[in-house]
């Protein structure tokens, strides 16, 4: 089994990586990533992942965790099924593990969430009661804690998919309430989830939370301004929303559909097509619940000449045609 982190230079896991290493090495803790950053900093050498492999001969569970962050990495479904099933040998509860498994051998929604939810009370059982009580609102910095949240973020993904919207709200509430700082990105899907249930003011709520400057949020604004009847406001957020992501108006129009083009790109580039379409999937039916909100979008769009009313084309460079 190789495990040099150098293989995955671009892998999500490598800070994380380095900071079970450190904490294991000196019993540290660290209030932020950034903390830790500036710790190991200049320390990113060949002796610090060499003490990392000694480590994991004497760790089992570490040596598991390390595993499962490769079945995490792999782009081979068998490899990863193999690395997952090694890291459960070694440790039947690790919860990164569990999870790459459920997902490569479930073979519907209803038996992946069972699992999901089994490898979350795996999880819950070994951080314990008074490591939630202590670390509430402080989760991310606590790297042990990661894998549960990964494993809950991705169930609440599965349940909203299948319907269980309150199911899946709750569990991202939860997630917000664990790490308000929200690193793993769950506050714009809330606000989604929000807005597809019609509950206006806690997507405005917590949107002003977030304080995000980001493409989601910029039409998430333009939406929930216009459902209050801010009109000037929402024209305001409107020109913003086109500045930071002019391709999104074509969904909102209803001129495409977001699930025809999935996105593939890799890395998704600010102000992309990708983006649009992430931010369309996220918002699109909020958006679609509220007709006369796309009315007024499509009327604004065709009075800024971005949208040409006789022929319904948008005039967004590079944007799809209308089908």
């Amino acid at each position: 089994m190789t495990t040099d982190d150098s293989r995955h230079p671009e892998s999500p896991f490598v800070i994380e990586r380095l900071m079970r290493h450190t904490l294991l090495q000196e019993e540290a803790r660290y209030d932020s990533e950034e903390e830790f950053r500036d710790a190991v900093a200049g320390q990113l050498n060949e002796d610090l992942y060499q003490r990392r492999l000694e480590i994991l001969e004497h760790d089992t569970r570490e040596l598991a965790q390390e595993l499962a962050y490769q079945a995490y990495e792999s782009e081979d479904g068998d490899q990863a099924l193999e690395l997952a099933d090694k890291a459960l040998t070694l440790d039947p509860e690790n919860c990164d593990a569990l999870t790459v498994r459920n997902f490569l051998v479930c073979e519907d929604s209803g038996e992946l969430i069972a699992a999901l939810e089994h490898a979350a009370t795996c999880c819950e059982r070994r951080l314990g009661d008074d490591f939630f009580t202590e670390s509430m609102g402080d989760f991310w910095p606590m790297v042990r804690a990661r894998p549960y949240m990964r494993t809950v973020k991705q169930l609440a993904e599965l349940m909203w998919e299948v319907g269980r919207r309150l199911d899946a709200v709750d569990l991202y509430e939860n997630l917000m309430d664990l790490d308000p700082a929200d690193h793993l990105g769950n506050g714009l899907l809330l606000v989604g989830s929000y807005l597809a249930m019609g509950e206006i003011q806690r997507a405005w709520d917590l949107l002003e939370d977030l304080d995000d400057d980001s493409t989601v949020a910029a039409w998430a604004w333009v939406l929930l301004l216009v459902l209050i009847g801010e009109e000037e406001a929402a024209r305001d957020a409107l020109h913003h929303a086109m500045e930071t992501n002019p391709y999104v108006a074509v969904w909102f129009v209803n001129l495409g559909d977001p699930a025809a083009e999935p996105v593939i790109a890799p890395v998704v580039v600010p102000g992309s097509e990708d983006e649009a379409l992430i931010c369309a999937d996220l918002l699109g039916e909020g958006w679609l619940r509220s007709p006369d909100v796309q009315w007024w979008l499509h009327d604004v769009l065709v009075e800024m000449g971005l949208l040409d009313d006789e022929e319904g084309g948008p005039l967004v460079p590079g944007a799809g045609k209308a089908n």
